[in-house]
């Protein structure tokens, strides 16, 4: 038998419909043997979540898992190290509220990456002063960019989204449907279109921001304009 579990990846994630019913009668399972996970977004955070580990720790053959956007549970449960990819997995993609991401930001915000598109060009961890992004410095990951700091991030600013060549980075608490994993196969940013965002010389936009990073402090004038970046991005 199945296992069935509904995911909500947060408060502002809101459902057009009874989600439990709806996957129990597509599973053709009983309501009270869905499982839950009502704040994904929030338990990704904690190291080793025992809720999560449990949710696909069981002896089933298989899996159906409902959510708003498939994408973006499937970058936060690789964020919170759930190893379900050795999994055969049902994704079921449920109406949602879009209203409700527009009239007040979900929290915790912060970014995760779709490792099945995530390059590890780095233009994230470039642009980012605010060192929500790392490394890995050694071994066969080597150079591997990861969210390590997330709520460095700035809520409401899904600026780096907006640069990833691949669409890689998934913001769960966006509007946006091309930023918060709603779209499954998001289009490719063309050189064009980050030079469009960062300016004339975007190579050179990425290298000073590197270069900020690396001092101990972020001056005023450095931390005003990524202020700026903020409110340009969100429109906050």
């Amino acid at each position: 038998m199945d296992k069935v579990i509904l995911l909500s990846l947060g408060a502002r994630d809101r459902l057009c419909l009874e989600g439990a019913a709806f996957l129990a009668a597509h599973a053709r399972v009983a309501p009270e043997s869905v499982s839950r996970c009502d704040s994904l977004a929030e338990e990704a955070l904690k190291p080793g979540s025992a809720a999560l580990a449990a949710l696909f720790a069981g002896v089933e053959d298989s899996y159906v898992v409902g959510c708003s956007r498939p994408r973006a549970a499937q970058a936060l449960l690789d964020f919170a190290g759930v190893p379900f990819r050795d999994r055969r997995v049902e994704w079921v993609a449920l109406p949602f509220d879009r209203e409700a991401l527009k009239r007040e930001y979900g929290v915790p915000w912060y970014p995760v990456i779709d490792r099945t598109r995530c390059t590890g060009c780095g233009t994230c961890y470039d642009y980012c002063l605010f060192s929500v992004y790392d490394k890995t410095a050694t071994g066969a990951a080597a150079g591997r960019v990861r969210v390590t700091a997330p709520l460095n991030c700035k809520t409401g600013c899904p600026a780096c989204a907006r640069l990833c060549p691949e669409g890689a980075l998934i913001f769960p608490f966006c509007h946006e449907a091309e930023l918060n994993g709603e779209i499954a196969q998001p289009a490719h940013r063309s050189a064009d279109q980050l030079a469009a965002t960062l300016g004339d010389d975007p190579m050179r936009m990425l290298a000073e921001r590197r270069r900020q990073k690396r001092r101990p402090l972020i001056d005023p004038a450095k931390f005003e304009q990524a202020e700026k970046d903020r409110i340009t991005y969100s429109g906050v």
